[in-house]
Order: structure tokens, then sequence, then C-alpha cells
């Protein structure tokens, strides 16, 4: 069935008013489900919705409604970026067993996980973004189970199918996050042959926003009171920043908008639908290939954050500032990147002072 306001189809329902998004004690478990998901379509988009209700069977989409409106993950980021998990998920099952709708939480065991994290590895896909997927399928079973009691077991075993990520400050293993050097960052910025290219780049690097962070921007989100503008931007955890444009980056924003009013920031041009993650690191892949930086593929907008943080810290902006406009939560985090990248250094002038040393005591010795 369709609903008429958003087109949305889900198996078995239509998205109700906005007076249901507030369910009271007195309203039927179906009217529940209807709020739910009107919920859904102002957190996660029609289209993230819709792409779940074509890609699950009822069983699963019912509870993957209600574990992404849990509480628990209060981020838009976070909701949005485990829709796109679960969807690629049920994907790769559909294309592997046959089964479309996909039935997730009866057709997915420990052997069909192995198979998928050999089918990870195979695509050459980071630890990190492994782990991700899996903790996303293990996330949903155990609400399957313990919210909706569902007689389901959990087939996720990370100590098996994921692989380790290492154990530095931010769970990255030394030197996993590229830094460029400022001259490299240059020739980004000169790659740039359109407005939104340009906005991309003052997005990632000027402002040192994370991808899921760009992506999620609204035209709502500016404030034009100011000039230049001022964005709010959600970050993890729920929490809202403001930061303000600069001069440039404002510029091409205008010039992109090119008079829309509403909607998403960054569209795709063909679609019009809201860019995603993997659209955004096609961007700065080709502009790292028009560059001519080495090894461009490696090139992603996780790589131009974390050279803007550790820029910053290589000019001695005090740490607290570089943590708050960074939004980590933790001091640590953000001395990770600075701490990866200059250990190298650091360490080759102690090797070097030894291998001084060492060169001295030989000469006194022959003497």
């Amino acid at each position: 069935m369709t609903s008429p306001r958003t087109g949305l189809s889900v198996p078995g329902a239509v998205l109700r008013p906005t007076h249901l998004a507030l369910p009271s004690p007195g309203l039927s478990a179906r009217q529940v489900d209807d709020a739910v998901r009107h919920q859904l379509v102002a957190d996660i988009g029609a289209q993230r919705l819709e792409a779940l209700s074509r890609s699950l069977d009822r069983t699963t989409f019912g509870v993957v409604l209600h574990w992404l409106s849990s509480y628990q993950r209060r981020s838009l980021d976070t909701k949005r970026g485990y829709a796109e998990d679960v969807c690629r998920i049920a994907e790769w099952f559909s294309a592997a067993t046959g089964r479309r709708p996909a039935d997730l939480l009866n057709g997915v065991t420990f052997d069909t996980v192995t198979a998928w994290s050999l089918y990870a590895k195979s695509k050459g896909w980071s630890a990190r973004t492994q782990r991700r997927y899996l903790s996303a399928l293990s996330s949903l079973f155990d609400h399957a189970r313990s919210a909706h009691r569902l007689a389901v077991e959990n087939p996720v075993h990370l100590a098996t199918h994921a692989p380790p990520i290492g154990t530095s400050t931010n769970g990255r293993p030394p030197g996993a996050t590229r830094v460029l050097e400022l001259p490299e960052v240059a020739a980004l910025a000169a790659a740039c042959s359109d407005h939104e290219e340009h906005l991309v780049f003052e997005l990632l690097f000027t402002q040192g926003l994370r991808e899921s962070e760009v992506v999620s921007l609204d035209i709502d989100n500016l404030d034009r009171a100011h000039v230049p503008p001022v964005l709010s931007v959600a970050r993890k955890g729920g929490r809202w920043v403001r930061r303000r444009l600069g001069d440039t980056a404002a510029r091409h924003l205008d010039a992109y908008l090119d008079g829309r009013l509403t909607g998403p920031v960054l569209v795709h041009p063909e679609t019009g639908l809201r860019r995603d993650r993997h659209q955004l690191i096609s961007i700065t892949r080709r502009l790292a290939r028009h560059a001519r930086l080495r090894e461009p593929r490696k090139v992603t907008p996780h790589v131009l954050r974390a050279t803007a943080i550790t820029a910053l810290l290589d000019k001695g902006k005090p740490l607290q500032e570089v943590q708050e406009w960074a939004g980590h939560a933790h001091a640590s985090t953000t001395r990770g990147y600075w701490e990866r990248r200059n250990s190298v250094q650091r360490d080759a002038a102690l090797s070097a002072t030894l291998t001084a040393d060492l060169a001295e005591a030989a000469a006194e010795l022959a003497e």
C-alpha cells in the first residue's frame, strides 16, 4: 500500500497523519507501528525507509523499524547509516541465496555471516567497515531477541567474523588513516572544477566535518541572518553545533543551491536525491586523481578531516579547542591523529640519536 503523502510503500501499512507521532496508551499496536514509520520518515528519509521495505520481509522490516526508533540510537547519522548497512546486507543475502525479500532474522546463520565476511574481504573492505556492518547486524538480532522476544540467536561472533582494527587511541592501527601534506591539500583544492566539488572540499577540510555530517545537511540548517551564513550541524550523540561558513564556502554554496530553498544541501544531479557517503567518497577520489596525488583511491573524506585535525595540532592550536572543533568525545581520539602521523618522525629522531651515540662510542674504542 502506498501513502498519498509520501509515495512510500511499506508492507501492509500506510503512514498516518502527524497527530499519531505521539502514541498514547489507548492506541493499538498497529497505530503505534504507523507512528513509528511516520517518525522514521523524518529521521532517515522516505527513500531509505522505502529501500528497507523493498529489501526485507515483513518480520524483519517490522523489527528494523522499532530498532531504528529506539532511544539507544539517538543520532540521526547512526540511524541513517544503520538503515543503509542493513539494506546492503539484505541485497547481498538475496543475491547469495535467491531469497527475496530478505528474511534476515530467519535466514541468517553463523555460516551465512562467515560467507558474508569472506565476501567483504574479497571486496577489499577495510576492517573498520566490516566491523561496522557486523555490529549493525548483531545489534538488530539482539534487539529482536530482547525487545520483541523473538526466538532468534545472534549469528554474529565478532571474534570469528570481524577482522581486528588495532589498539591505538581511537581503535585504528598506527598509520591507518592517511594524512596529506599541505601542498597535497592545495593541489586537491585546485582540482575542484565545479561548485559542488568546492563546497565538499570546504566542508570536509576547512570545517572538518564527518562525511555523514556533510551528507545529512539540509538547507533548513542554514541561518542566513548572519553573513556569511551559520550552519547547524548534527553531530554524534544527537548534539547540534553551529559553524560559521567562510566567504569561499558561502559563495560556492549559494551558486550550487541556485535558488533551492528546501531539501538536502547535496543532491545527485540526475536523481535529485540526497547524496550518500559512498558518493562523497567518489568525489574525493576523483579530486585526488585530477590532482595527481599518489594512491587516489585512499583519499577519502575522512582523510581530509584527519589532515585538518593534524594540521591544526601541528600549528600548536590547543588540544581542547581542536577536540571541540572536531566533535570528539575524548581528547585521546584527537591526539591520536597527530601522534600516529608524528610518531614516525619522533621515533626516527630517537633512533638517529642512538646511532650517533653508538658511532661515537665505537670511535673512542678505536683510539
